[in-house]
């Protein structure tokens, strides 16, 4: 069961990254560890490329701050720009985003608010849903 949910959440964030022109690397390790995709695109030559590593948790509820602690300090290993978390529900979107908070106020170099999202599978589709129709509704 588990398993075929993460292959349902990675086929639709690879379907989103697609569809806003990112290329998609999958188990991308660099050494500091498994990042289960990571979207990049070069809008301009002359600037860097953009980079976000995207975790995608099939878990549900109350997320462990280490889970949250490992996967920002991979993402930053990599060189990524910004960390997505992808989770099944919404229960698991705040407990994440309450961590990331608490994180902020014990203060330090880096403010992880600015660093981390967290969407719902479910809201990442629906943004695509929405998408495509604004784009076919322009064509």
């Amino acid at each position: 069961m588990e398993a075929s949910l993460e292959k349902s959440m990675e086929a639709v964030c690879e379907e989103v990254a697609q569809a806003l022109g990112y290329k998609v690397e999958h188990n991308v390790n660099l050494g500091a560890g498994s990042i289960t995709q990571v979207w990049s695109r070069q809008d301009h030559p002359n600037l860097p490329e953009m980079k976000f590593a995207v975790q995608i948790l099939t878990e549900r509820g109350d997320v462990d701050p280490d889970v949250i602690t490992s996967n920002a300090m991979k993402s930053l290993w990599t060189d990524c720009d910004h960390l997505i978390f992808v989770v099944p529900d919404p229960a698991t979107q705040k407990s994440i985003q309450g961590k990331v908070k608490s994180f902020d106020s014990i203060g330090g170099f880096l403010q992880l608010h600015k660093y981390i999202t967290t969407i719902t599978i479910s809201e990442l589709a629906k943004g695509l849903a929405q998408a495509t129709r604004t784009t076919a509704a322009q064509a």
